[in-house]
């Protein structure tokens, strides 16, 4: 459910420009559909962030404190002297830059960050992100060159300042909104904005929330919306939710519900696996039901049969302690409740430079949690049929909206309450925000503009080689300081090498002056695009071949001859980080693609790789487990967590090289014999399957080292 047309613009306008954008909507737009659609089909290396821990979990993403590794204190962006108590300042910030290798990497190699729930976003956090990213990437481009999406609705959930920070804030921003930070001060960023409303149909109510939306609800609509009053309502037969501002009521009335059952109790513990932090927990740990328990789906079924959906209402009609079953609000049939798996996800980057998610934990319990009360935060994103809202004056800016737009239907809510006019307001931070970089009419004419500038300044950018410069220079130097390097062959090597670069410089400086006013006159509808097409692969493939034959080979063949020689261990370093690079360049240019069109010619492709002297970590927790130390000891020598030496392992058996006495090292023989047994009946392939079918002892890490065990070798126990 999308709008077509929107959806490619918007689509093409962040996979193919460098613009910064924000993409909002009111509810029930289809903003989460985009997001899931988007990082499917993008070719852009991304990482999703959100805010909150639940709001990460939700978006298949981490947090934002957790991928850039910041403090919970609140950001001043300023060099002078400040209460430690309060905030801290720049040179504070910096001293939380101190990143392993591997997040270094990361953070290098994406192209766009997504940050989803951006109305909870703090402009201070936004600019640490900048800061942290400009200083990973060494690029004082703001945030480092990096494209952003938001997604997020600012007329719904702000962020939160606590009452002890908001005064130092506001001398600093205009407001806590992500938009007021100073990153985004005369930057390029454009508000998308979802139109089409898919949750509500009936016109005179999306009329009512378009009104509360923008804090100007007319007499006629307040009159109607009053009709819902019906202060001493108590729901019959049919199933309603009670909307709270704090989760201590909707706690109070779910108890009080539940005790009124009568029945005994079941309860249902949830499976956490690996890294999974309480604050994330998607759902209770410990779910207590009863038959006849009111209940709401918290999740979207996915599979065919769609049974339900996120907000979806039901009733408990039988239990046993193993077994749920419930009657889904509309359906005719009980319906047997399965399992779901939350992730807890950390990015990295694989061999080929990748971003892949690697899961560090997992929760898996019923999709379900009692529903006779939810409060407004939990309810984001849900849909409901019926709602009891007590709006009050307890509900901040932004609630009632957020309250009254979960349901379908004006009929389906009622008010306990009425909702006073000094509730009905809106930021008017926000809607001149929006108005100043809304963008909606203007996608395709962007598009045109910037698509082809981007696509070629891409090219260009791998294309140019006039970094090798300086690296040849820091490679000569430490040439010359090393007293074992042959001195005469160095400077052969150092001499043609130059000519080479300089060489390649220039006609990389030729091609830019040449590419730039053709794809200028194209934009101008006066140049053909098969042609920049042509020369663009021409470029790519002329660089690909002289770069490898003139600099990369003779630097390999010579770096092979010093390599372990015993006193040239820094001089070696010197020249790998140098032969690192130009690999890196050269896969690179494999890749590069000028729109949707490849350019790299696959018949000049071979297989490029400097990794001589580097052994890969799996192989080194090999090596130590073959010298006898066990996963344990071998996660504390290397200073990692002992699933990552179980990941190595994995690869190790994915190979065939384990064999049955390695594995009773690694698992009683009856944990071994457990695995096998329903390995032969019952092979699962996914990794939260398998931990559907087996025991509860049995964590992640450890099924993939014996799936890839059993996967490769038919031994007989």
């Amino acid at each position: 459910i999308f709008e077509p047309r929107m959806n490619n613009q918007l689509f093409d306008l962040v996979e193919n420009t460098s613009r910064n954008i924000f993409l909002t909507g009111k509810a029930g737009t289809g903003k989460t559909t985009f997001l899931n659609n988007f990082v499917k089909k993008t070719r852009k290396k991304h990482i999703v962030v959100a805010p909150t821990g639940i709001a990460a979990i939700n978006a298949g993403g981490v947090t934002i404190h957790s991928m850039f590794g910041f403090p919970l204190r609140t950001f001043i962006p300023t060099l002078e002297r400040i209460n430690e108590n309060l905030a801290m300042n720049i040179p504070d910030l910096m001293q939380h830059f101190k990143y392993r290798k591997d997040k270094l990497k990361l953070l290098r190699e994406v192209e766009v960050i997504i940050v989803d729930e951006v109305s909870m976003l703090r402009a201070d956090v936004l600019d640490m992100m900048d800061f942290s990213l400009r200083h990973i990437r060494r690029n004082q481009e703001k945030f480092g060159g990096v494209q952003m999406l938001f997604i997020g609705d600012l007329y719904q959930l702000p962020p939160v300042v606590r009452d002890e920070n908001e005064y130092i804030m506001k001398q600093f921003y205009a407001s806590p909104f992500f938009f007021d930070a100073f990153v985004l001060k005369n930057t390029n960023l454009l508000t998308v904005e979802l139109t089409e409303v898919f949750r509500q149909k009936d016109e005179d109510f999306l009329e009512i929330l378009n009104e509360i939306r923008d804090g100007n609800l007319s007499r006629e609509h307040y009159e109607k919306l009053h009709e819902r009053y019906i202060p001493d309502f108590e729901p019959k037969e049919e199933a309603y939710v009670y909307l709270t501002s704090h989760n201590r009521i909707a706690d109070d009335i779910n108890t009080k519900k539940l005790n009124e059952l009568g029945g005994k109790t079941y309860q249902f513990k949830a499976k956490i696996v690996g890294d999974f932090k309480e604050s994330q927990f998607p759902n209770e740990e410990v779910l207590e039901l009863k038959v006849g328990a009111q209940v709401m789906f918290i999740r979207n079924d996915a599979t065919q049969e769609k049974k339900y959906f996120n907000g979806k209402l039901a009733e408990v009609v039988d239990l046993s302690a193993d077994e749920i079953w419930v009657r889904i609000d509309g359906d005719d049939e009980d319906y047997k409740l399965k399992k779901e798996n939350w992730e807890q996800k950390k990015y990295s980057l694989d061999a080929e430079k990748n971003i892949e998610e690697e899961v560090l934990g997992s929760f898996e319990q019923y999709p379900i949690r009692l529903a006779w009360a939810v409060t407004i935060h939990k309810s984001q994103g849900l849909t409901f049929d019926r709602l009891i809202v007590d709006a009050g004056k307890s509900f901040a800016s932004g609630q009632v909206y957020v309250a009254l737009s979960r349901c379908r239907t004006l009929e389906g809510i009622v008010l306990k309450s009425k909702i006073s006019s000094d509730v009905i307001f809106s930021d008017k931070r926000v809607a001149e925000f929006q108005d100043a970089t809304h963008a909606n009419d203007r996608l395709e004419e962007i598009l045109h503009a910037e698509k082809y500038d981007y696509s070629i300044r891409k090219v260009l950018r791998y294309l140019d080689i006039s970094w090798a410069k300086e690296s040849l220079e820091t490679w000569n130097k430490a040439s010359k300081e090393s007293k074992f390097v042959d001195k005469e062959k160095t400077q052969n090597l150092y001499f043609l090498i130059k000519k080479s670069v300089e060489n390649l410089t220039d006609i990389y400086l030729k091609f830019e002056k040449f590419i730039w006013p053709k794809t200028r006159k194209f934009i101008q509808s006066q140049e053909n695009w098969e042609e920049i097409e042509t020369k663009s692969s021409g470029a790519v493939n002329f660089f690909f071949t002289k770069v490898n034959e003139e600099i990369f080979k003779p630097f390999r063949e010579f770096y092979a001859e010093t390599k372990g020689v015993k006193g040239m261990k820094q001089y070696n370093e010197d020249t790998r980080v140098f032969l690192d690079d130009l690999e890196d360049y050269l896969n690179d240019l494999k890749q590069v693609h000028l729109l949707e069109k490849p350019l790299f010619d696959e018949k000049n492709d071979e297989k490029i790789s400097v990794k001589i002297a580097k052994v890969p970590s799996h192989v080194l927790s090999y090596q130590l487990f073959e010298q006898g130390k066990t996963l344990n000891e071998i996660a504390l020598s290397k200073g990692v967590l002992v699933s990552t030496i179980f990941s190595h392992m994995a690869k190790i058996a994915e190979q065939g090289v384990l064999d049955f006495d390695d594995m009773k090292r690694i698992y009683p023989i009856e944990k071994i014999e457990i695995f096998k047994k329903i390995f032969d009946e019952n092979p699962q392939e996914e990794l939260k399957d398998w931990l559907k079918v087996l025991p509860k002892d049995f964590e992640f890490h450890e099924i993939r080292l014996l799936q890839n065990f059993f996967k490769n070798k038919k031994h007989k126990l």
